[in-house]
C-alpha cells in the first residue's frame, strides 16, 4: 500500500511539472508583442482607441487557459467586471489595450505567469450622444466608432430652417470637467476646418439663428395678419 502510494505521488509530480513546463513554453513563445495578433472570441471588434464604458459588453481571453476566458461579460453601472480567480476589475474610462494590461497584471501576480490577456468589445452599448438645438430631429443617437460632428448632425436629419449654422457645440464631460467647443459646419463642409470626432455621452447643440428666427417668427405673424385682414 506504501508503494502504491509513493508511485501515485511520484506520477502526480511529473504531470505538474510538465504542465508547467509546457506553460513556460508558451508564454516564452508568445511575447506581449503579439497580443493584438490573439484572435478574440466570437469575432468581436477590436477598437484600440475606444473608452469602455457601464453597460459596454466585453470579451475576454486568458490565451492558453479558457476556465478564465469568458465570452461575453457585461461592465455593470460601478464599472466593474467580474473576472474568475481576481473578482472585479475596474473598466470604465480604459481602453481595450488598459484593461488588458490591467487584467494580466493581476493575474500574474497570484495565478498565471506572464499571461496574454486579449480584451474586445462585442455590443458597445455606451456609445452614445445627444443632438440638440435646431436640428430636425433632436434625439439620443447610438454612434459607431470615429463618428465625427458632421455625422452626428446628420444623425438628427440635419439642421433645422432656423439653424445657425456657424455655431455647433460639443459639449463634454470629462476627467477635468465640462468642456465646450464650437464648430463652423460649413468651414468644415468647404475643407477649410477638420472635422472633429464626437464621443460617447457628447451632447452636440446646434445654435438658433437670430435673424433666421426673426424672419420664421416675422413670417408668422404676417401670415396671421393676412387672414384677419384680407
Amino acid at each position: 500500500m506504501r508503494t502504491r502510494q509513493l508511485i501515485f505521488v511520484s506520477l502526480l509530480s511529473c504531470t505538474a511539472t510538465a504542465v508547467q513546463a509546457q506553460q513556460t513554453q508558451q508564454a516564452t513563445a508568445s511575447s506581449p508583442a503579439q497580443l493584438a495578433s490573439v484572435p478574440a472570441l466570437n469575432g468581436p471588434t477590436v477598437l484600440p482607441d475606444y473608452k469602455i464604458g457601464s453597460q459596454d459588453t466585453l470579451t475576454i481571453e486568458v490565451f492558453g487557459v479558457p476556465e478564465l476566458s469568458q465570452t461575453a461579460v457585461q461592465v455593470d453601472n460601478a464599472g466593474t467586471i467580474a473576472m474568475p480567480l481576481i473578482g472585479r476589475v475596474s473598466a470604465v474610462g480604459l481602453t481595450t489595450g488598459e484593461l488588458s494590461q490591467r487584467i494580466a497584471k493581476q493575474l500574474d501576480n497570484k495565478f498565471v505567469k506572464n499571461p496574454i490577456v486579449t480584451v474586445a468589445v462585442k455590443d458597445a452599448a455606451s456609445q452614445k450622444i445627444t443632438v440638440d438645438g435646431s436640428v430636425t430631429q433632436p434625439g439620443v443617437y447610438e454612434i459607431p466608432a470615429h463618428t465625427t460632428l458632421t455625422q452626428a448632425v446628420s444623425l438628427a436629419k440635419g439642421p433645422d430652417n432656423v439653424a445657425d449654422i456657424h455655431s455647433v457645440s460639443i459639449v463634454r464631460n470629462g476627467a477635468s470637467g465640462r468642456t465646450v467647443q464650437t464648430y463652423d459646419l460649413d468651414a468644415i463642409h468647404d475643407g477649410k476646418a477638420t472635422d472633429p470626432l464626437v464621443e460617447a455621452n457628447d451632447e452636440i447643440v446646434v445654435d438658433t439663428s437670430g435673424s433666421r428666427k426673426f424672419v420664421r417668427d416675422f413670417g408668422s405673424v404676417l401670415g396671421l395678419l393676412t387672414y384677419w385682414h384680407p
